[in-house]
């Protein structure tokens, strides 16, 4: 990677931030453009840039991940991370990785979750996909991915646990190759229907 990898910053400039994601292809979007019906909505919903509703779980994540990220940080060594980056020559590539080595070889990756996977091998599919797009996007060979369980207490969403589980998912070319293939088509065809696609 190099410094003109990074493209905006979310804590810096929220709405650069989110501009910025429609320049390219996210972790996010192509994860979700991975099955027919996922496509079909990425590309129907592409100009629609109305607000996500905030909800406890949403509020308990964005609570929490700060804390993870330095936990990961004293763990791993990798420094927590909200910098959008492009891919170094695949420049329809994005991804906003939660943390990323000094040598940019590993990255971190954050989630609350209503449900305990036991091990990392036992993610979403979803999820798979997102950290091995962030893999391609920053060239790294790992991810460490955390996650922590929440529990309502009374209405009120709460750590179940001290600290949080992690594991280690390898960086997977085949995967990343079928995902470029299609994120190449995604973002052919959100352009060829009139697709409101920004530049910075």
């Amino acid at each position: 990677m190099n410094i003109d990898q990074y493209i905006a910053a979310k804590y810096l400039d929220p709405a650069r931030w989110l501009a910025a994601r429609k320049t390219g292809v996210t972790a996010t979007t192509i994860a979700k453009a991975m099955t027919p019906a996922g496509y079909r909505e990425v590309v129907d919903s592409w100009d629609d840039d109305t607000p996500i509703e905030s909800n406890a779980y949403m509020d308990f994540g964005t609570d929490m991940e700060p804390w993870l990220a330095v936990w990961a940080k004293d763990e791993f060594g990798v420094l927590p991370n909200d910098w959008l980056m492009r891919h170094e020559s695949d420049h329809v590539a994005l991804a906003t990785p939660d943390g990323i080595s000094l040598d940019w070889s590993e990255i971190l990756e954050i989630k609350t979750t209503g449900k305990d996977w036991g091990e990392v091998s036992k993610i979403p599919i979803a999820y798979k996909r997102q950290i091995q797009w962030q893999l391609y996007v920053t060239g790294a060979s790992i991810c460490h991915f955390v996650w922590m369980l929440r529990a309502d207490t009374n209405g009120v969403m709460v750590p179940a646990w001290f600290e949080p589980k992690h594991g280690i998912i390898e960086r997977d070319d085949e995967m990343i190759e079928a995902m470029s293939v299609q994120a190449a088509k995604l973002w052919q065809d959100i352009k060829e229907r009139g697709k409101n696609v920004k530049g910075l």
